[in-house]
This record gives C-alpha cells, structure tokens and sequence, in this order.
C-alpha cells in the first residue's frame, strides 16, 4: 500500500511541476472575474469556469517528460 501512495504523490508532483512550467493563467478569468485566482491552464485544456479553451497545441511526450 505505502509503494501506491508514493507512486500517486510523484505523479502529483510531477503534474505541479508541468503546470509551473508550461501552465498560463486563463485570460478569460482575469477579464470575467478579476478578483478570484485565475486558473492554471495546459495547452488543450478547457477552464471549467468560463469555458475557455487553451489554443496552444497540446505537449509532447519529451516536453512532458522533461520537467
């Protein structure tokens, strides 16, 4: 059980760290709702928010990979 849970935290982290490097606020959030967080968007990915979709193509293995 303890290898699950180490196997689970480094996958969580390695995702904080894709989203650190590649992630960019979503401009739509900013514009509708100025005083809340943004949120962090990946390429393709869709803001549960607003709806806006991040035009960006989407990461390759070695760029995701690489952080």
């Amino acid at each position: 059980m303890s290898d699950m849970v180490d196997t689970f935290k480094a996958m969580r982290e390695h995702v904080r760290q894709v989203r650190e490097k590649y992630g960019i606020a979503c401009p739509e959030c900013r514009i509708k709702q100025p005083n809340r967080c943004a949120t962090i968007l990946l390429p393709q990915q869709r803001c549960k928010v607003d709806g806006y979709v991040d035009p960006r193509p989407d990461l390759t293995d070695n760029e995701f990979g690489d952080v």
